[in-house]
């Protein structure tokens, strides 16, 4: 998994096939999901009003990746200011700080995922405390 996951990242050319990474967290569910029901002699058969929200802070990976997956998605761009994160900035940026080790290429590439992905935003949000009311503005546009 980890090696085919990272080889895959080195030979990107635009946008990822990151599905798999997801599809596989998607069909361990269900088989404890599965599991669970027969332990519980109810109905293994999945719940068609179940809906998969992927929180994530990465652009390409999980935003991406889990939207490919059938996830509705919910991006962290954590304000700067009260929080003090810059990882997504290191995409926009013309020089890259001293401690980076990400090459020139491999920023190149993602960028291109970034953009990919950009249209598979269900919710974008900057505090955490706007976590639930995104995860029910998602909810309520499904049902």
């Amino acid at each position: 998994g980890r090696r085919k996951f990272f080889k895959e990242l080195g030979s990107i050319e635009g946008n990822a096939d990151l599905k798999w990474i997801y599809d596989a967290a998607l069909e361990k569910y269900q088989e404890l999901a599965s599991a669970a029901a027969a332990l519980q002699k109810g109905d293994s058969a999945q719940d068609p009003n179940k809906i998969w929200i992927h929180v994530g802070d990465d652009l390409a990976y999980d935003v991406g990746g889990s939207a490919q997956s059938g996830a509705k998605t919910i991006l962290v761009e954590l304000d700067d200011e009260k929080y003090h994160q810059t990882a997504r900035h290191r995409f926009e940026l013309t020089k890259q700080p001293d401690w980076s080790t990400t090459s020139d290429i491999e920023l190149e590439k993602r960028k291109v995922m970034n953009e990919a992905a950009t249209n598979q935003i269900d919710r974008k949000i900057k505090f955490l405390t706007r976590l639930p009311e995104a995860i029910n503005e998602v909810l309520e546009e499904q049902s």
